[in-house]
């Protein structure tokens, strides 16, 4: 089984693509989808969407997991 695990972010998304294999992890893929902070949110996403789209057509996971994202103060 192939998964991929998506660290979701508008400047950073991060992902990994393992094989379970036996019960054993095994990396496949790993990295940063990047987008500059002066650019349209609308278009940060759209290269998000492309980069991720472009990674499950050629790695092809059996399934996706999605950290939740977490707003939180720094005091």
């Amino acid at each position: 089984m192939r998964i991929l695990g998506i660290d979701p972010g508008l400047a950073q998304t991060g992902y990994g693509l393992v094989d379970v294999i036996e019960g054993e992890l095994h990396l496949v893929v790993y990295g940063v989808i990047s987008t500059e902070a002066g650019d349209p949110i609308p278009s940060r996403l759209q290269l998000i969407y492309g980069a991720v789209q472009a990674l499950i057509k050629e790695y092809k996971p059996d399934a996706a997991a999605l950290e939740e994202l977490f707003f939180g103060k720094n005091i």
